[in-house]
């Protein structure tokens, strides 16, 4: 019984032979197997670099490197300019409207965007052109939806360029719609835009161009003082009394503090946005 169980066995170990013989019969084979069945479950080796190459503010404020415009010129990339520098330009640039030149940034936008630009202008080569998109409400009104700024920059002649394509682009309220990621162009060496802008210091070699000296901005020149007249001056006169508010201004203003606190209470606007524009309104009565 036990001779007749080894004899059935004998075949099927043979087989099994033959099959592991023909299979694992060279290294290469083997090695071959081994690397695919690896490779079913791992990812591809990474291959980007490890230089960074977007520096993410907010949402829809961002600085970034992009590869230079076709035809131009090398860049002056890699370029060392001091954050301070940096926002000391960016506060004097203006951009000229239907109602007149303004500010083509805020306060809060400068100073979030002079550190990140400062890196992405040391980080960058010959062939980045660096994009810039800040976005913010405009004109203090925190019921106005965000704009956009976006400008395309790069040094060139010691200088910083500074192309302009939107000084106040409305995406925002499209974006809530459709929830379509918007489109945003920036300035172009070759296009000019419609966009007219304006910098103490700078020149401008075209209307949506400023060319940036890479220094601080000089401080307004002092008046020199001037010894006022042994005289006594009267004191300005008192200014004129408020007048009352009659009962539909003070519906209005109660109809709006109402808004503000329902805005808050379904947290579609900040806290210190809602303390800001309750003082606003206070201030009317």
């Amino acid at each position: 019984m036990n001779t007749f169980k080894r004899r059935q066995a004998t075949p099927r170990a043979r087989m099994l032979a033959v099959v592991c013989a023909a299979f694992l019969g060279s290294s290469a084979a083997q090695a071959g197997w081994l690397d695919g069945l690896l490779a079913q479950g791992q990812a591809p080796a990474a291959t980007a670099s490890a230089k960074q190459r977007v520096w993410q503010i907010r949402e829809f404020t961002r600085i970034e490197l992009a590869p230079r415009e076709a035809g131009a010129e090398p860049n002056q990339h890699p370029a060392t300019v001091s954050a301070e520098v940096l926002r000391q330009q960016l506060a004097l640039i203006q951009f000229v409207g239907r109602n007149g030149a303004q500010a083509l940034f805020s306060a809060d936008e400068v100073g979030d965007l002079a550190g990140p630009l400062a890196q992405a202008l040391g980080r960058a080569g010959p062939g980045d052109d660096v994009l810039l998109l800040s976005s913010a409400r405009r004109a203090g009104d925190i019921f106005v939806s965000p704009m956009a700024v976006t400008a395309r920059l790069f040094v060139q002649a010691g200088q910083l360029q500074f192309i302009v394509h939107d000084a106040r682009f409305e995406f925002y309220d499209v974006y809530r719609g459709t929830q379509a990621p918007p489109r945003f162009r920036f300035g172009s060496r070759s296009a000019a835009g419609a966009v007219s802008v304006q910098s103490a210091g700078a020149t401008n070699p075209r209307a949506d161009w400023l060319a940036i000296p890479l220094q601080a901005a000089a401080a307004p020149a002092s008046v020199p003082a001037v010894a006022a007249p042994a005289a006594v001056v009267a004191p300005p006169p008192a200014p004129p009394a408020r007048k009352a508010l009659d009962a539909p201004a003070v519906d209005d203003i109660e109809r709006r503090l109402e808004t503000l606190k329902r805005l808050r209470e379904k947290n579609l606007i900040t806290e210190e946005e809602y303390q800001q524009k309750r003082k606003e309104i206070l201030q009317l009565l």
